[in-house]
């Protein structure tokens, strides 16, 4: 557990791009949203080299809370279309 104490921009960022791998295996939107917020926090991380891995993780749990309920409301008030 020692690794979650140093935490670097680019660790974000394979994070990011695997949970969009996991997004190509399933398309569910979700993983997409997560993708987005690994990669801004690593680009936040590289901007602000200095921001505490507390800090760093509580943001990527809020965001990601936000986006995926953002996600549930958009889809239940556009559901998808049988055509």
């Amino acid at each position: 557990m020692a690794w979650v104490f140093s935490i670097e921009f680019w660790h974000w960022w394979v994070l990011a791009g695997l949970l969009l791998v996991l997004e190509l295996i399933r398309p569910r939107f979700v993983f997409l949203w997560l993708g987005f917020i690994a990669a801004a926090a690593g680009f936040l991380l590289l901007v602000f080299p200095s921001t505490p891995p507390r800090v760093q993780l509580a943001l990527f749990g809020a965001l990601s809370a936000v986006a995926i309920v953002a996600w549930r409301y958009y889809r239940r008030d556009h559901p998808r279309s049988s055509a």
